[in-house]
């Protein structure tokens, strides 16, 4: 998005570029997790019958636990930008059709629909009202959170 468009939108452009990050790298993402997860069938299990012993640590172990820990951390991600998804998702649930289809192409530019034939000062103006309308919602759900 350009400065143009931001100004006192700031956060409202800010949550659209973050959405449209989430679904840029959302296959990225389980793509790298179920390579993570191929790394591990390798690996044989943890061995205990060296707890105690004098011997040292073998690289097996820390190997898997280094996986374990990527795993983690990348399902953590996931589950963030999931979340971030479903917020958009939830989102759209409030809008009209028209301002669904301007919510898509024109503000996620995810072009799913053909050429919009509306015109670009009402293009403009529903861009407008999904802003206000993503402000109000957001207001509510900091008024409940603080509740």
């Amino acid at each position: 998005m350009s400065h143009s468009n931001r100004g006192l939108n700031e956060p409202f452009y800010k949550w659209i570029d973050d959405v449209r990050r989430a679904i840029r790298k959302e296959k990225e993402l389980h793509e790298k997790l179920e390579f993570y997860n191929m790394k591990l069938i390798g690996y044989k299990g943890v061995s205990y019958d060296r707890i105690g012993s004098s011997g040292s640590r073998s690289s097996g172990d820390s190997e898997l636990l280094y996986w374990l820990d990527k795993v983690d951390q990348l399902e953590s991600i996931i589950h963030e930008n999931r979340r971030v998804i479903v917020e958009s998702i939830e989102f759209q649930k409030v809008l009209n059709c028209d301002e669904i289809a301007v919510y898509v192409n024109n503000m996620l530019q995810q072009n799913i629909l053909k050429s919009d034939q509306t015109n670009i000062k009402k293009v403009k103006m529903m861009k407008q009202k999904i802003i206000r309308t993503w402000f109000s919602l957001s207001r509510n759900m900091i008024n409940k959170k603080s509740c």
